[in-house]
């Protein structure tokens, strides 16, 4: 689990299946960001729902506004999650997308890159 702030984390499975380690972190709340991607590409690949992307970004706004502690966590917390993590950053913060996501890798080095999600998003 890496924390992005100190209200929201990123983390995989694993982790959401801690919780004495999330009890001990404060995380009061668990978000498993898989039902916002689809299959694409005749199945093959996974795309992000834009929409339902944002509107969870800007539930974890909201949420960091109340100081809760969230952990938004996918299969291995390494491409979608941390696309999410970065629409929230960028959200929370007023950062520019490519700013945002910075700082999300630098966060959560193992951050897998895919210039045509944080492209949807930009569209957006």
């Amino acid at each position: 689990m890496d924390w992005i702030d100190e209200n929201i984390a990123i983390g995989d499975w694993i982790d959401a299946l801690r919780p004495e380690r999330l009890g001990r972190s404060g995380v009061e709340v668990v978000i498993d960001v898989r039902p916002l991607f689809e299959r694409g590409n005749g199945g093959l690949s996974r795309v992000p729902r834009v929409d339902r992307l944002l509107h969870v970004a800007d539930m974890l706004v909201e949420m960091s506004k109340r100081n809760a502690k969230v952990i938004i966590r996918c299969r291995q917390g390494k491409d979608r999650t941390p696309l999410v993590a970065t629409a929230y950053v960028s959200r929370r913060y007023g950062m520019p997308l490519k700013e945002a996501y910075q700082l999300v890798k630098k966060k959560r080095p193992r951050t897998v890159y895919h210039w045509d999600w944080l492209k949807m998003l930009e569209k957006s």
